[in-house]
């Protein structure tokens, strides 16, 4: 007893004077952009900017990185492992973990740290859990998510988890390019089966637009794929169990408007008005042949592009760098009240007199 007394008593001058530290637990994407871990990115920097001791977190000693897609701000960011055995933690610490880490809350159970689900893909918060049980069952009562609609789902299968909103955000080199768009269709879809899929049936449908390229979103930096993305004339998105749509909405920051399928668990961004929906996929080709035309004519609706600008204004940094830093602000608090109370029945009754 006298030990965990003296741990907590340490663990609370650490949360006090702020010297405590924050582990994202990141997915080693081998190289490949991903926008999931790219968040695990920007918040670690906004937390670093406000003063706190964040970094990113792999589980093995040998990852890749972010070098290859991401800008050296982000790369250079403190790193840290599992495997080596680099992780001391104590009662002021936080570990994030991605919803599609539960094997890792079973190996860091007992660990003494506050334990928090990043939670960006709904889809994925069962992959790896034991069936029947929850994240309560590992210590875990609060999770990050990125919208309400994913926010209600949490509260709906584990309503004892306290959820808190964090918005994602795109970076502002996201933007329209200085010259015309080209004709040429930005596709990014989940399988990449669908990509090919739907390239070979719009030119057997649409002969008269054999000369209309496509650009299969896949293996480049963030910063090339921003300025593909602004040089084009359209984007076709298929994801059907997306949880949020980084593409469509860093297709808007381009002034590129979007044709999609709406997801199963639609995000709350999207509305009627700010792209070209359809809940049936086999009709994106007839849709995007439309769209073409329309383009060709300069018929695309201005309205079109105004809903567009508005959707994509809440996705200012500075609202995700907000969020986070509150999100701790109230957490740092709430840990601190309850390390006090853990001392207080610790300590002998007559050192609290």
């Amino acid at each position: 007893m006298e030990q965990q007394l003296k741990q907590l008593e340490n663990g609370l001058k650490k949360i006090k004077d702020k010297s405590f530290s924050i582990y994202f637990l990141t997915q080693d994407t081998d190289g490949r952009g991903a926008a999931s871990v790219m968040m695990n990115y920007q918040l670690v920097k906004h937390l670093r900017n406000k003063g706190y001791n964040a970094s990113i977190m792999y589980e093995k000693t040998q990852f890749k990185g972010v070098g290859d897609w991401l800008d050296a701000e982000y790369a250079d960011l403190p790193h840290t492992t599992i495997e080596g055995g680099e992780l001391k933690v104590g009662p002021q610490d936080f570990v994030i973990i991605p919803e599609l880490y539960g094997h890792v809350l079973e190996q860091i159970v007992k660990m003494p740290c506050s334990k928090i689900i990043l939670c960006q893909a709904y889809d994925y918060i069962f992959e790896t859990l034991t069936p029947g049980t929850s994240w309560i069952n590992y210590g875990v009562t609060q999770a990050i998510t990125t919208s309400k609609v994913q926010e209600d789902y949490i509260k709906s299968i584990m309503p004892s988890i306290k959820t808190s909103i964090v918005p994602v955000s795109i970076p502002d080199y996201f933007k329209n390019s200085d010259k015309p768009k080209k004709p040429i269709v930005a596709i990014h879809t989940r399988d990449p089966r669908d990509t090919m899929k739907i390239i070979k049936t719009f030119y057997i449908l649409n002969p008269q637009f054999k000369w209309v390229t496509f650009k299969d979103m896949r293996n480049m930096s963030n910063r090339e794929f921003a300025e593909s993305l602004g040089e084009c004339c359209v984007s076709v998105w298929v994801d059907r169990i997306s949880a949020f749509g980084t593409f469509p909405i860093e297709s808007m920051m381009c002034k590129t408007p979007v044709i999609g399928t709406l997801p199963i668990l639609k995000p709350d961004w999207i509305t009627n008005e700010n792209g070209i929906w359809s809940f049936d996929e086999a009709k994106i080709v007839e849709i995007l042949g439309t769209y073409m035309k329309n383009w060709l004519e300069d018929n695309v609706p201005v309205a079109l592009h105004e809903k567009m600008e508005g959707t994509v204004k809440s996705m200012a940094e500075q609202n995700q760098e907000e969020s986070i830093v509150a999100f701790f602000s109230n957490i740092v608090q709430e840990r601190t009240i309850e390390m006090e109370d853990a001392i207080n029945k610790l300590t002998p009754v007559g050192e609290n007199i």
